[in-house]
């Protein structure tokens, strides 16, 4: 999760009840959090696709995708 305040909370859980937990505390936290990355996801900026490779405290790290 982007907090907000130019760093990462990473969300460690086995089950999908351990995650949706984990999360509602830390959006509790941080009311103002800007949005959630998993490992593998796709994102669009500026009409580019980017796979997540990896989300580190004050890093993401985004692989470019073929169009």
């Amino acid at each position: 999760m982007d907090t907000g305040k130019g760093r990462f909370e990473m969300v460690n859980a086995k089950t999908e009840e351990e995650l949706k937990l984990a999360m509602q505390e830390l959006e509790a936290k941080y009311p103002e959090h800007r949005g959630w990355f998993r490992i593998g996801e796709i994102v669009e900026i500026k009409g580019s696709r980017f796979r997540v490779k990896s989300v580190k405290p004050d890093e993401i790290r985004l692989k470019l995708l073929p169009a």
